[in-house]
């Protein structure tokens, strides 16, 4: 086992990854049949399955206030409209972060204001969000990355301070906790995808929560017309509302009704299964473990991202060294989301939408000018996160041989 896979040696992987999260539980699939088997494949109104959803989910999280959606954009697009965001209005966007967190403000005319991350979490850098804030500000929006919550006492103060409205991106961040409450009740508005591998996941979905009647109807307006606004709004208001079909179908929500209630005890194993991982990573030069904070949890931990010295193994750049683990046999590679100031609508106009308020000054970007999120992104390894859901020891015992083996070899790799 000392020729590296990569030269022609065996690989240190020979165990395969466990089946990918998510699951349908024996009593999902079983409601699922009888939606199917009564045609019951949407809810325009709030039907009993749509109700219990949204009851478990204000329960989870101690909120008044859940509205199911299509999608997490789309719950972030009834977030955003409903704290009030309008055209020319400027947004605070940590830089690092899935696209989606910031899309739907240009369906708003709104302009999106990216600050820089801290380059040990990838979480929003308030001091710098601070500096970027002028008088057309109105409101912050923050993601979870990977499970970590942001400095939630910082953020609060942050915007007494300025008058800004705040909205919790969540998606990563399911059951995460700050000072013992759960993420998702510090803010105005808050959203959780329901999609891909996240900890609850339908396939797609998402949902809105607030503590706010006033911005509870108003996402009622944007996203949920006819029979689910005719049930809260004035009759003025409620016939078609704004007509963004943004309803939540009965099969997700079952499926995700499920999955919130066994979410914590599911929680509690991946989490002892990533922080397994991160014991047998300590210690290796080279690669450094998650940093979690003390008085933080992660939650689902949505993603495992290590970060990389290339200093401690001689220079060896990051995708030499990611080839080389491959070669092993990791499931690993660099994230899939570059910063957003990397990407064509943050660096020129030419994908600005042509609906934009005329004389919007929109600040474009160019490399170098937000250092801690390409910092974080230029380090960060990604290890299969959606995989190492159940106890899986013998094959976090050869991910850590098969890391240990390049790293003892990287000489040859140079």
């Amino acid at each position: 086992m000392t020729q590296l896979a990569i030269d022609g040696g065996a690989p240190a992987v020979t165990t395969p990854l466990p089946a990918p999260w998510p699951h349908l539980s024996r009593p999902a699939r079983r409601q699922i049949d009888v939606l199917l088997d009564a045609a019951c494949l949407s809810d325009y109104a709030l039907g009993p399955h749509m109700a219990e959803f949204e009851e478990v989910v204000a329960d989870y999280h101690d909120v008044p206030y859940v509205l199911g959606a299509a999608s997490g954009t789309a719950a972030l697009h009834m977030a955003f409209y409903a704290v009030g965001i309008e055209p020319g209005d400027e947004v605070i966007v940590p830089s690092y972060s899935f696209h989606a967190t910031v899309a739907p403000l240009f369906l708003l005319s709104a302009v999106p204001v990216l600050c820089d991350v801290d380059p040990i979490t990838g979480n929003v850098d308030l001091a710098d969000a601070a500096r970027r804030i002028t008088g057309r500000t109105k409101a912050v929006v923050v993601t979870h990355m990977w499970g970590h919550p942001v400095d939630l006492d910082g953020l609060t103060e942050l915007a007494a301070r300025y008058g800004l409205r705040v909205i919790e991106d969540g998606s990563h961040a399911h059951g995460a906790r700050y000072r013992g409450k759960r993420v998702g009740a510090f803010s105005d508005a808050a959203i959780f995808s329901l999609g891909a591998r996240k900890m609850v996941s339908g396939g797609t979905g998402g949902v809105m929560m607030t503590s706010a009647q006033e911005v509870y109807q108003r996402a009622l307006m944007l996203g949920h017309c006819h029979e689910r606004a005719q049930m809260v709004l004035p009759p003025q208001d409620s016939a078609v509302g704004y007509g963004a079909n943004y309803h939540l179908s009965p099969l997700t929500a079952v499926v995700c009704t499920e999955q919130y209630r066994d979410l914590d005890e599911r929680i509690a194993v991946k989490a002892s299964v990533l922080e397994g991982l991160s014991h047998r990573l300590e210690g290796i030069p080279g690669l450094r473990p998650p940093t979690t904070a003390a008085d933080v949890t992660r939650g689902g931990w949505y993603g495992y991202k290590a970060l990389y010295d290339a200093d401690e193994l001689g220079g060896l750049p990051l995708d030499r060294f990611i080839a080389a683990l491959q070669a092993e046999g990791l499931a690993v590679d660099r994230p899939s989301n570059r910063p957003l100031h990397r990407l064509n609508m943050f660096t020129s106009r030419h994908l600005e939408p042509s609906y934009y308020r005329p004389g919007v000054d929109r600040p474009l970007y160019q490399q170098g000018e937000l250092p801690g999120a390409e910092a974080y992104y230029e380090a960060c390894l990604s290890f299969p996160a959606p995989y190492l859901h159940e106890p899986c020891d013998d094959l976090l015992d050869q991910y850590a041989q098969g890391v240990l083996k390049v790293v003892k070899n990287c000489g040859t790799l140079r």
